[in-house]
């Protein structure tokens, strides 16, 4: 178990010494807040982001060179140059997928929130492949691009649809990844021209990245089997995110229900993640219900509208949820699934399956494994399972296997296997850390309310699906799996404001997005996800000055003794207003 240093400067990626970092530091409350504005001075020393959220350099570079490189090419530039007249290069941008079929789904959204549908508007894709070969894609159909990823889909579109394009990018995390960006850079034969240190070998270790999908989807399996529900490996799927297995599970319920006389509709469970709400409702078209707190009034609603005739062919919830770190009666709601016909789906990355057992009251697990799976930092994943009690488990599994295209960088896959090689291991030690932590921050008068599973007014629910005791056995890598706990999130209301600003600058660890890291990470949550809707968020509990703590696993003592000298500074800046 490994862990890095505790704080940087301004921009640098978390961690600092990792070219593909996955989160980016953000030390003081104003850093956010710049962020969140996009203060030109804040964004000028961002020197990476997290992935979905800020185009890494090196994905940048590379639509760059490729948008160059294919307006030589004849076909193309005849396209460009009818659209974007002499001015194709400065007029157009272009955004990067590794298939076809995710490029033409970025290209459909951009049309479809276009302002002014016309021909000096239009938006096309292309493949170019290593050797700097162009062929036009006009249809979802397309080759995969498995053969060694020496293939990518290339979106253009004039930059006014920057802010739809990053959107995209962001709400379903399609996009390319900054290893497979490098892989070009460094080793494709079409950019030789422009980079003097391509490289000759080309060979990615493609049987190597079988084997590592295959270690994970055993370990997930693994992990989410119980004595009463055993969850085979066949019924993992990975993806690049957690966010495109989210965005897969909404592409899977309309090829369902493509047939239905009616639109789809989704129930969404909670306050959920930013973008799992964007990306049901804006990208895919879903109609979206939601019952915004996840408590027993908006269970018994739910319930009175089911029998009232709402009809609804999917429920989305978080177990726990996260900022606010509830539980809800998940049994009662997977009853309520059989009973009305529809598809329970839930995301268990805050919970972890190390300390719950989720898997018998839902159709469908779906994890961001960039988080304590991976732990490190330093790359992206998700998985979507289907759960062995599903009624609709053939169904669901045909397809999401029909639908399935292998994306997943084969070196991106090599570092998520090793990685979360002691998951289990990491997150019973971030487990006793969270809960020390927790203790400290509810018993000082500064703290108006800590969120956190144990201790909370929805414990008992936690606890009906927390698993009871150790595995008896280890898993597949020789780890003893690990006890079951409350997990390593929690977040944070002080008495004022000032003193919520003053404990986040004062804590002595890496700020920043994102959470479930081995290092310790703080931020301004609110003010990360919903700076444009505050209020709004405020409505469900989530308040502007709301500190989230996820909690890594760091030594007990040297963590209390960081949160103490952070708790002197808030009290003092309370005193002093």
């Amino acid at each position: 178990m490994t862990q890095e240093p505790k704080t940087a400067e301004l921009g640098q990626g978390l961690p600092p010494t990792d070219i593909h970092a996955v989160s980016v530091s953000l030390p003081k409350w104003r850093d956010t807040v710049g962020w969140a504005t996009k203060d030109p001075q804040v964004l000028a020393h961002l020197k990476t982001g997290y992935p979905r959220f800020y185009i890494h350099p090196f994905v940048e570079r590379l639509a760059t060179l490729l948008l160059q490189l294919s307006v030589k090419t004849k076909s193309v530039a005849s396209s460009i140059g009818e659209i974007y007249g002499g001015e194709s290069r400065a007029a157009a941008a272009a955004m990067l997928f590794p298939h076809a079929i995710l490029g033409i789904s970025c290209r459909d959204y951009l049309q479809r929130v276009r302002s002014n549908p016309s021909n000096k508007d239009a938006i096309f894709t292309f493949q170019m492949d290593f050797a700097g070969e162009v062929r036009n894609v006009h249809s979802g159909i397309a080759k995969s691009t498995s053969e060694a990823f020496q293939s990518l889909c290339i979106v253009v579109f004039p930059h006014y649809l920057s802010r739809e394009a990053k959107a995209f990018w962001q709400h379903t995390g399609f996009g390319v990844t900054s290893r497979h960006a490098l892989y070009w850079l460094e080793r494709a034969p079409c950019l030789r021209e422009v980079v003097a240190s391509i490289r000759q070998d080309a060979k990615l270790p493609l049987d190597d990245a079988k084997q590592a999908a295959t270690k994970i989807r055993n370990r997930i399996s693994e992990l989410l089997s119980s004595e009463s529900s055993t969850v085979r490996a066949q019924d993992v799927f990975l993806y690049p995110s957690g966010m495109s297995a989210i965005a897969h599970s909404a592409s899977a319920l309309q090829e369902l229900y493509k047939g239905s006389a009616n639109s789809i509709r989704v129930a969404v469970f909670g306050f959920l993640y930013v973008d799992t709400f964007k990306v049901l409702g804006k990208v895919k078209q879903i109609e979206c219900v939601l019952y915004g707190h996840a408590s027993p009034a908006d269970m018994d609603q739910l319930e009175q509208d089911l029998q009232d005739g709402m009809e609804i062919h999917a429920l989305y919830t978080e177990f726990p949820g996260n900022p606010l770190l509830g539980s809800l009666d998940l049994e009662r709601l997977y009853k309520l699934s059989q009973s009305f016909h529809f598809h329970v789906i839930v995301d268990d990355t805050v919970g972890t399956a190390v300390n719950l057992d989720l898997a018998p009251f839902c159709d469908v697990l779906c994890t961001s494994l960039t988080k304590m799976f991976s732990g490190a930092c330093n790359v992206m994943g998700g998985s979507l399972t289907i759960c062995p009690g599903s009624e609709s488990k053939s169904a669901l599994h045909s397809t999401l296997t029909r639908q399935y295209s292998d994306t997943y960088f084969p070196l991106d896959l090599l570092v998520m296997a090793q990685n979360s090689k002691d998951f289990a291991e990491r997150v019973h030690v971030a487990n006793g850390n969270a809960e020390a932590i927790a203790a400290k921050l509810r018993d000082h008068p500064i703290v108006d309310r800590v969120f956190y599973p144990r201790g909370s007014a929805t414990q008992h629910l936690y606890d009906g699906y927390r698993r009871r005791r150790p595995r008896a056995r280890e898993d597949e890598d020789g780890n003893d799996q690990a006890q079951a706990g409350y997990g390593y999130l929690l977040s944070i209301r002080f008495v004022k404001d000032s003193a919520a600003i003053a404990f986040h600058d004062a804590l002595d660890v890496a700020k920043g997005p994102s959470l479930g890291t081995n290092f310790t990470l703080c931020c301004p949550y609110t003010l990360l996800a919903h700076a444009s809707e505050l209020e709004w968020a405020s409505e469900f509990g989530v308040v502007e000055h709301l500190v989230r703590l996820s909690v890594g696993i760091e030594r007990r003592e040297e963590l209390e003794e960081t949160v103490d000298r952070a708790l002197e500074a808030a009290a003092k800046a309370a005193q002093a207003e």
